[in-house]
């Protein structure tokens, strides 16, 4: 291949208005393919996003289905931290992926959205709720205003079953990484600690605020579980 960096098309799985680059980016990029090969996460490619354009934000995703598999890092994220830590936030990132969280997550949001259109369809054109609020019939802005203030209601309490299952499957995924190599505890823990120094978050959010809003466990809970989990795959000594 050649060396150096190779402006790629628009990718319609990259989110619209991050410009994305197809790079070589040596030892890394060898490192990354090699990973997601053992870990059954065939035919990726490797793309680099602009998103300093935006925001100094660090992340790393993985994305797509099949051949259109996509691993994608962050411009901001190569120079925060070394080679195998972000080797081992992508064995974090693939275990979303082979423990079917991405698949999941796109079948409740494919149904929670029928719901909601339903739901709003029948505000827009029912006549008994309608009349229940003295209104003969049907109005398209009285059904978008009664609609939007329950609606909110029903967000909030579906969003917290989410946000359980969210910082479940983060502790699954952080898990799976330990499980992909022992070493992956320790520079998963210090990679996770860099990107939260970084976007100075609170370390220490109140458990009710987490409960609630966290769709990420807070870092020492994180870290805490990775050590547990180690510690009991691969024993106290490793």
């Amino acid at each position: 291949e050649a060396e150096g960096a190779a402006a790629a098309p628009s990718d319609p799985l990259v989110t619209e208005g991050l410009r994305s680059t197809c790079v070589d980016v040596g030892s890394l990029r060898k490192k990354l393919l090699a990973l997601s090969e053992r870990l059954g996460y065939h035919g990726a490619s490797i793309v680099v996003i602009d998103g300093s354009a935006r925001s100094e934000h660090s992340n790393a995703f993985c994305t797509g289905f099949g051949r259109f598999r996509r691993i994608c890092l962050f411009d901001t994220l190569l120079p925060l931290m070394d080679e195998d830590e972000i080797v081992a936030v992508l064995g974090h990132e693939i275990g979303h992926d082979r423990l079917y969280h991405v698949h999941t997550g796109l079948v409740f949001s494919i149904a929670y959205s029928f719901v909601m259109f339903y739901a709003l369809g029948q505000f827009l054109t029912s006549e008994a709720i309608s009349s229940a609020f003295f209104v003969s019939e049907p109005k398209v802005y009285l059904g978008v205003v009664l609609f939007s203030i329950l609606w909110s209601v029903v967000e909030f309490v579906v969003q917290i079953p989410l946000t359980v299952r969210s910082r479940s499957n983060e502790f699954a995924a952080d898990r799976y990484a330990v499980d992909a190599d022992p070493s992956y505890c320790a520079l998963l823990g210090s990679a996770l600690t860099k990107l939260m120094k970084k976007s100075k978050s609170n370390l220490t959010p109140h458990p009710l605020f987490v409960f609630l809003k966290y769709s990420h466990p807070p870092l020492d809970a994180r870290l805490a579980d990775m050590r547990a989990h180690h510690t009991a795959k691969y024993g106290a000594g490793t």
